[in-house]
């Protein structure tokens, strides 16, 4: 074909498809070698002559291989011969970087970002038109001191451009960098997929790593850009080209277990150039310079045979049911179940549990053969999952939304996450499809959906329900879901009752689910409310996992949603000088940004609130100012700071816009929500066993009670009465001096304690004490309101006063009152 030439059809190109790839519609298995580079040629390409090229490429095709990956350019022989074998390649595109510059003048720097653009534009023209072409990968590995040297960020932000001007040229070619883990830390943006170029020699090394690398390309595919280990010199068949090939058996073993998209073995030949000169002393090859075949080769052609179900026999695998929660479901549920029931997982069940839906859900589930339907009364989604696990027969009950359908490898990914006896549970990513409608598309890049929570990088604190498994015998142990989480909330305390039994929580990332968001902000905001009443009612079952400020204290690192303002700072582990081998960033900042939205906002919307008092005198318009002030702020930054689908061309303004809007709004819908919700959350509680009694005043306001156990179990019983009574308790650690806190107001707080001496009783009493950081923002706001006007100074000294006033009486009378109704007295 010629650049001229009519380009291939989106259904005849390589797409991606979830943390996979696709081709015509089907799974396509990225099976790769790398080629080259060569001696030059006489028309400059560095390959072989066309004869040479057609030999390796019939080799390369029978031994499975379905891609080609290339260093530079291939000319138009090298498309035509991997046409005719039926091969893919990975373009690779030459161009002179920063590693050959003396200095790093701005100068220098613009001349090697214009070189890259050029080459890159020339090279996606011309193979514009080649069908074997699946994608583009825009450079390789600069050098770890190269980056460092001249900056990453002005090292990534040129790999953007250059990635933007493929798709000027081709708007649906795929682009990638080949990476390494010197340079992991770089922060790339604009691929379709990672490739990182690793090699390992222990096989729990390189499964660890490639875990970590599906933490770092989030929700894109993962490919081994080079993988493999020299031969090293010796006879052919010696024990080098027998560890080669052992390595290789566990490298793309370990790959496919740990769900990488794609590899490139390292390399074909041990026929390497660099430049004018032969590479000599290097042994990776599968086949030696006269390509004589080595040992490692038929190694690559039984794993590039190989699919994730053939890593166990089929009776190895354990029995796994599906279960569809669906309540009024028949928008969505069809497409759930056509997926589910293809899912070719031996002895797999799908069980289909209709919560007393008044639509179409129970037909649309008896459509399908592979369903088995379960009716019960509407009892609201604790309940029908409960009916789920009950009725299931498998060793795991895996649950899928009825808004979402699996990819096909998902379930035998859930089952090979629980790789440890020791585990409880495990869960997955959950994608949006790339066809969902914009408004659908804001909603997916918004805060609040649903994210897992990791602690490793395969261990999770928590997995959405959406997309999570459990052993069967694990949810008869905790006694399965609680009832009153009608909606939402039951996947966090299921999570966490399943961490508090003892039993960790996996997270495999190739165990991945599309998922669709709320199609507009009306739905999304009216989810966030149910979530935030679901929030309140996780909050009273676990206090001792929230702060001081209503948040979850969570152990693990929260996921960022597709596409929404991304994390900055960060620190990386260079090792001294920079050589360290393995580059990471640790700490992936952004945590003043989360407190600006989940604080920030409420807090500014209730100062815009005052507005009206400007009528009364300009200066009371100034807290309103301030508040607005912050929201237009944190606007400005969140729609900066979005990434629109590549897909949108028109539009991507507007979406940045609406999804920051979202970000401001889901904190106020999310706090409305739990603050709603608080008091029934408390009335959900059974009611705590009543204290020993009766109280008995003591001097200098302490109390006694009979002793009833120990002291520690009637500290925590008083814990529990005072907070039944609406007033917010913080949980000791460690190394407090104190039993608990009691916090009362915003500014007013008592530390709680108690002694078991003397014999017979135990003593409680309480230490107030005036909340220092509220203290300090309190008399800051009481400065600037007086500067600003006496007046506005004097409403925030009387708040100031009333909440002291407020805070006293709720440590001191009020607080007593409750510890003797609870012990059986009358105050």
């Amino acid at each position: 074909m010629h650049p001229g030439d009519r380009g291939p059809t989106p259904a005849s190109r390589v797409t991606v498809d979830g943390k996979f790839f696709a081709l015509g519609g089907e799974r396509f298995r990225f099976s790769g070698v790398t080629y080259g580079t060569f001696e030059p040629r006489d028309d400059g390409a560095r390959y072989p002559d066309r004869d040479r090229i057609k030999r390796d490429f019939v080799d390369i095709a029978d031994a499975g291989f379905t891609v080609v990956r290339t260093y530079t350019e291939p000319p138009a022989d090298v498309v035509e011969l991997a046409a005719d074998t039926g091969l893919h390649l990975l373009a690779g595109i030459y161009w002179p970087d920063w590693r050959y510059l003396l200095g790093a003048s701005r100068r220098q720097c613009r001349e090697v970002a214009r070189a890259g653009a050029v080459a890159v534009r020339r090279a996606a023209r011309d193979l514009a038109a080649a069908e074997p072409v699946m994608g583009l990968c825009i450079g390789n590995e600069v050098p770890g001191d190269v980056v460092r040297f001249v900056g990453a960020r002005r090292v990534a932000a040129v790999i953007a451009e250059l990635a933007d001007a493929v798709r000027d040229e081709d708007s649906d070619r795929l682009v990638t960098y080949g990476n390494y883990p010197t340079a992991e830390y770089l922060p790339l943006s604009g691929l379709d997929f990672l490739t990182f170029n690793v090699f390992l020699e222990r096989a729990a090394d390189l499964r660890s790593y490639l875990s970590h690398l599906h933490t770092v390309a989030g929700d894109l595919p993962v490919v081994l850009g080079e993988t493999g280990l020299d031969a090293g010199p010796g006879p052919a068949g010696g024990v080098g080209e027998v560890a080669q090939a052992s390595a290789l058996d566990w490298q793309l073993g370990t790959a496919l277990e740990r769900g990488v998209a794609g590899t490139c073995v390292f390399s074909w030949t041990d026929e390497w150039w660099v430049g004018t000169a032969a590479v000599e002393g290097w042994h990776f090859g599968l086949t030696r310079a006269d390509r004589s075949p080595r040992p490692a080769l038929d190694v690559a052609r039984r794993w590039n045979a190989a699919t994730v179900s053939g890593l166990r026999a089929p009776n190895g695998w354990p029995a796994i049911s599906v279960v569809v929660c669906a309540y009024n479901a028949a928008a969505t549920l069809e497409e759930c179940l056509r997926h589910a029931c293809a899912l070719d997982y031996p002895g797999l069940e799908v069980v289909v549990v209709d919560d007393g839906s008044t639509d179409a859900t129970a037909d649309i589930a008896r459509r399908h053969p592979g369903a088995r339907l379960v009716r019960i009364p509407h009892g609201g989604l604790s309940v029908a999952r409960n009916a789920g696990w009950q009725a299931a027969g498998g060793e795991i009950v895996a649950y899928l939304d009825a808004d979402a359908y699996p990819t096909p490898e998902w379930p035998y990914y859930l089952a090979l996450g629980l790789d440890d006896p020791r585990l409880g549970g495990v869960g997955g990513p959950n994608v949006p499809p790339a066809g969902d409608p914009v408004g659908a598309a804001r909603v997916a890049r918004a805060p609040g959906g649903p994210v897992h929570v990791l602690t490793a990088d395969d261990r999770a604190e928590h997995v959405p329900g959406c997309n999570m498994a459990f052993r069967r015998d694990v949810l008869a142990g905790i006694g399965g879901f609680d009832h009153v989480y009608t909606a939402a909330g039951d996947d966090v305390d299921v999570c966490w009752k399943v961490l508090d039994a003892g039993r960790g929580i996996a997270f495999h990332p190739a165990a991945l689910v599309w998922h669709h968001r709320r199609p507009g902000a009306r739905a999304f905001l009216r989810q966030q409310r149910g979530y935030g009443r679901a929030e309140a009612l996780v909050a009273a079952r676990h206090p001792h996992r929230y702060n001081g400020l209503g948040a979850a204290r969570w152990q693990g690192r929260i996921y960022n949603p597709v596409g929404g303002p991304r994390r900055t700072g960060g620190r990386v582990y260079g090792g001294r000088f920079g050589t360290a081998g393995y580059q990471s960033v640790y700490g992936g900042g952004g945590f003043a940004l989360d407190v600006a939205h989940q604080l920030g906002v409420p807090v500014a919307a209730g100062l815009v609130a005052t507005a009206p008092l400007a009528l009364a005198s300009g200066v009371l318009g100034f807290p309103a100012l301030a508040g607005a002030a912050l929201l237009a702020a944190l606007l400005g930054v969140d729609a900066a700071r979005v990434s629109p689908p590549r897909a949108l061309g028109q539009g991507r303004l507007r979406l940045r816009v609406a999804t920051a809007a979202l970000w401001l709004a889901q904190p106020l819908a999310r706090t409305w929500g739990r603050l709603r919700g608080r008091a029934d959350a408390l009335h959900s509680l059974a009611a705590p066993p009543p204290l020993a009694g009766p109280a008995r005043s003591l001097p200098g306001g302490a109390l006694a009670l009979p002793v009833d156990g120990p002291r520690e179990r009637t500290a925590a019983a008083i814990a529990e009465t005072l907070r039944r009574t609406g007033r917010r308790i913080l949980p000791p650690s460690d190394w407090d001096e104190r039993d608990v806190a009691v916090v009362a107001s915003v500014l007013v707080q008592a530390d709680l304690v108690t002694s078991a001496f003397p014999a017979g009783v135990v003593q409680m009493r309480l230490r107030r004490r005036v909340r220092p950081g509220s203290a300090a923002g309190t008399a800051v706001l009481l400065a600037l309101a007086t500067l600003t006007a006496p007046v506005l100074g004097l409403v925030v000294a009387a708040a100031a006063a009333a909440d002291v006033a407020t805070g006293v009486w709720r440590t001191g009378p009020g607080l007593r009152a409750a510890i003797v109704r609870a012990a059986g007295g009358t105050p």
